[in-house]
């Protein structure tokens, strides 16, 4: 989720249509994004510029929410093909019994972090301190675990609802760290103007693995043709980025003047590591294995198969 800093920096509205050009009629490939465009859609821009698309027979169209809680919602009412969202509330609509499923990853590594003011150099040092929040339920799951891994538990620390002015908030001194921001942006938005944050990872505290960044469609419509010729062409794209991740910055920042900008241009360096090279691919051990731990934390409260919230759509094996 975005902090206030990058909605200042991002442009009311997106909507992009990636046209297919092929002699017979392309099909029409609906992605809600998760917020608006930024530098974790990098390999979806590729997909555009590099061609696949075209050659799949696409013609995509991206869609930036006015509201960042709606795209699976959009995507359940049948409004879109693919929705991008989070792991953690893929477990939450599963758990709800909505009918979406994974089918795809964008940002396989995690980019939460727990960002604490100078001097904290510790997870222990947060006992009696005042921790700022944007997600009540999810943001206090992580920071439970976290705690957790040095013997400290949420009654050690005051949480406080920041809505999404993380930095605000931190750099005002109203709170002693925030959870929820990222390391791909806020942190180094923070570097940027001069404050010296300090990072934990939740990933090195006791939070499993996750994919921070992932597609859902329609359970019905997982393996439709058109979402796996998706997820092939964004593989394609994905691979021209990480060979030409100059050229494909240069024509992103071309068609939106908005992401030229140190935080943006630093936030693209920082973000192509992360890009998930497989999309399509399942990990089926780690996604069960982080469903358990959001059971765990009481995120979800019953046991789900993995068949009914995750698949591969290009893996035909029944």
């Amino acid at each position: 989720m975005p902090s206030l800093s990058r909605l200042l920096m991002m442009v009311p509205l997106l909507f992009l249509s990636l046209p297919a050009a092929r002699a017979d009629a392309p099909e029409t490939v609906t992605v809600i994004l998760d917020w608006f465009l930024n530098a974790d859609h990098a390999a979806l821009l590729a997909a555009d510029y590099s061609g696949a698309f075209r050659r799949h027979g696409l013609q995509v169209r991206l869609i930036a929410p006015s509201d960042p809680g709606s795209p699976a919602r959009l995507v359940a009412a049948g409004q879109a093909d693919l929705a991008v969202s989070y792991e953690t509330q893929l477990g939450m609509l599963a758990d709800q019994g909505i009918p979406l499923v994974r089918v795809g990853t964008l940002i396989d590594t995690p980019l939460d972090t727990l960002i604490a003011a100078p001097g904290l150099t510790s997870l222990k040092d947060l006992k009696g301190k005042t921790i700022g929040i944007s997600m009540a339920g999810v943001d206090d799951a992580v920071l439970a675990a976290m705690l957790g891994s040095v013997g400290l538990s949420l009654s050690d620390v005051r949480q406080v609802n920041v809505n999404f002015q993380l930095e605000q908030a931190l750099m005002s001194h109203s709170v002693d760290a925030v959870i929820g921001a990222t390391r791909t942006y806020e942190l180094i938005d923070l570097r940027q103007k001069g404050f010296d944050p300090v990072a934990f990872y939740p990933e090195e505290h006791g939070v499993p693995l996750n994919d921070e960044l992932i597609f859902l469609a329609p359970r019905d419509h997982a393996r439709d043709g058109k979402i796996v010729r998706f997820m092939q062409a964004l593989e394609e794209g994905t691979n021209a980025l990480l060979n030409h991740p100059d050229e494909i910055q240069a024509q992103a920042v071309h068609d939106h003047p908005e992401l030229d900008t140190p935080l943006n241009r630093a936030a693209w360096t920082a973000t192509l590591p992360r890009v998930c090279k497989q999309p399509a691919l399942l990990d089926g051990r780690r996604y069960r294995t982080f469903m358990d731990f959001l059971r765990a934390q009481g995120v979800v409260h019953r046991t789900l198969d993995l068949s009914t919230y995750a698949m591969d759509p290009t893996d035909s094996t029944p």
